[in-house]
């Protein structure tokens, strides 16, 4: 396994986009390797999605780049070609996340509360921030894996004002919170996947009747209904009703 890849699957802070974003580099780097044997590429992607495949955004690239490759011609510079495509149509859809969030929604001096560590997320709280839109963030310590922490870093590199708070503290944070911003890691026709303590999160705001918003491009929706059941067993992750959300937010 070459060890940009490895790197990779062994990243257990770093949310689905993020991954998928090294996964683009790794694969671009060792495509353009002299060294590398080409035959090899289709088993390395297999077992790239067997260990990865439950990060939809992720398992849908990978499903369509291994169809690609395995299309006799199309040899390595083809497949770059492909990435290269990927990336180009994903380019600015968080910008267009924040346009339709602000469409319906005027976050000015709310106070957002997020989990876990979602780079869509972070990059709509950014395109907030440019338009000069004042808000304050709540961000989870999210245990057991703690990648809040990450995420906070994440925030302050891009000058967010954030603060993080423990995850049992929440509850008593939610009267004083305007919205709860969610990702995901896949999401299905009523329920999605997330990182652990998600659902405890949503229960209570509906509690505290503090509306929760499901922020996820459309590259992690899943539309066959078999991909659940294959996947194994998953204890730092939930699935969790979509009836806890107010309404999905993507690019539109």
């Amino acid at each position: 396994m070459p060890k940009e890849i490895k790197r990779i699957l062994d990243d257990r802070v770093s949310g689905s986009v993020a991954l998928l974003e090294g996964l683009l580099t790794a694969l671009e780097k060792l495509l353009m390797d002299p060294d590398q044997h080409p035959e090899e590429f289709p088993d390395l992607l297999n077992s790239v999605r067997r260990e990865l495949g439950h990060f939809a955004a992720i398992e849908n690239f990978l499903e369509s780049l291994i169809r690609h490759a395995d299309q006799k011609e199309n040899g390595p510079g083809e497949i770059l070609h492909f990435i290269e495509d990927y990336r180009s149509r994903w380019k600015g859809s968080t910008a267009r996340i924040a346009e339709t969030f602000l469409q319906q929604f005027n976050p000015a001096q709310m106070t957002l509360l997020t989990h876990s560590h979602s780079r869509t997320i972070i990059s709509l709280l950014e395109q907030l921030h440019k338009r000069e839109i004042p808000f304050r963030v709540l961000q989870t310590l999210s245990v057991p894996g703690e990648e809040g922490r990450e995420a906070l870093e994440s925030m302050k590199r891009v000058k967010l004002e954030a603060r993080l708070i423990e995850d049992t503290a929440v509850r008593g944070a939610l009267p004083q919170t305007g919205l709860v911003l969610m990702g995901c890691d896949a999401l299905l026709e009523d329920e999605f996947l997330n990182k652990s303590g998600t659902r405890d999160i949503l229960q209570a705001a509906r509690e505290c009747q503090t509306p929760c918003l499901l922020i996820a491009e459309s590259r992690k929706r899943i539309t066959r209904p078999e991909w659940k059941t294959g996947l194994p067993v998953m204890p730092l992750f939930v699935w969790v009703s979509l009836e806890l959300t107010e309404r999905v937010i993507d690019e539109g």
